[in-house]
């Protein structure tokens, strides 16, 4: 469907991914509501033209209301890695949480639904081309993955979780469902990979490997959701949207370029890297994913 003045409810919208998110859309002409637990946060995306009301993932009657006369779901908010949070707030958030989206979009009678899930819930195989259609789930088998390099296990199960019990509630009431799985996740606004490299940046000497793994920025993720909303080819489907994998090395080497400054770099040679195929949402998204060059970029002008 095109978005140019349908209501499309994103959820966690003033969060990182929200965020971009929510403004990708509001420049594709959609109108924006953003279900958010603190909607006074969204006075930048308020100025924009979004509406912020309140809503929360353990709450499905503030979902209901929130989802009301909404022709779209972009079902995006998440707990992600906190040290501090025990593994039932994941839980609650993740798993239960998705699975009140999708009872809440049943309820406001949305039809159309788009899940932010990520790469973390596979079982990748290093140095590998890892598909959609024949990667296990991080929920077979045990639970050991290398994707734990770079995520938290307890994100990764209760996010796998939800994402199962998503899909099998859409087929229950017939909602067309996309789901998208990006990571990691860059861009102006992060508080988290992005943060680690300013971080990094201010030291004087960094060791830095050179194992290569996804980077995707926000805003290629922001333009994937709009490609799934716009093809109906994506409906009952999950698409890996992570981009070429580069190295944390490569990575603040690209930062010290632009800026001119940054810390002596030790590279650590490990002759490793973790790849998800994004090809068919290359076909299906109309998907691309920036180079890291660009994407500093974007998150050096943005500061």
């Amino acid at each position: 469907m095109s978005v140019a003045g349908r209501l499309v409810v994103v959820t966690g919208a003033t969060g990182f991914l929200g965020t971009h998110i929510s403004r990708a859309l509001l420049d594709a002409g959609a109108r924006v509501r953003g279900a958010v637990r603190s909607p006074e946060k969204g006075a930048r995306l308020r100025e924009l033209g979004a509406e912020m009301v309140y809503a929360d993932l353990t709450k499905p009657e503030t979902l209901a209301d929130a989802f009301a006369g909404a022709d779209a779901v972009i079902s995006n908010a998440a707990l992600a890695t906190r040290r501090s949070s025990p593994w039932s707030e994941f839980i609650e958030a993740n798993a239960h949480g998705a699975e009140n989206v999708v009872h809440a979009t049943a309820k406001a009678g949305v039809k159309r639904l788009v899940h932010v899930s990520t790469v973390a819930v596979y079982k990748p195989r290093i140095r590998h081309r890892n598909r959609e259609i024949d990667t296990p789930s991080i929920l077979s088998g045990a639970r050991l993955s290398w994707s734990h390099l770079v995520t938290d296990w307890r994100y990764s199960v209760s996010k796998a979780m939800g994402e199962n019990r998503v899909w099998e509630l859409s087929r229950e009431y017939g909602i067309d469902t996309t789901a998208l799985r990006p990571g990691p996740i860059y861009g102006s606004g992060d508080t988290k990979l992005t943060a680690t490299y300013a971080r990094a940046m201010a030291q004087r000497l960094r060791i830095a490997p050179t194992v290569c793994l996804p980077h995707v920025h926000a805003g290629d993720v922001a333009s994937a959701v709009l490609g799934a909303l716009a093809n109906d080819a994506s409906i009952g489907r999950g698409y890996n949207v992570t981009g070429t994998p580069v190295s944390p090395y490569e990575v603040l080497r690209t930062w010290s370029a632009i800026t001119g400054t940054g810390p002596t770099l030790i590279p650590v040679p490990l002759p490793l890297w973790i790849d998800y195929a994004d090809d068919t949402a290359e076909r299906d998204l109309g998907f691309s994913c920036r180079g890291i060059e660009a994407g500093l970029r974007e998150v050096l002008t943005s500061v």
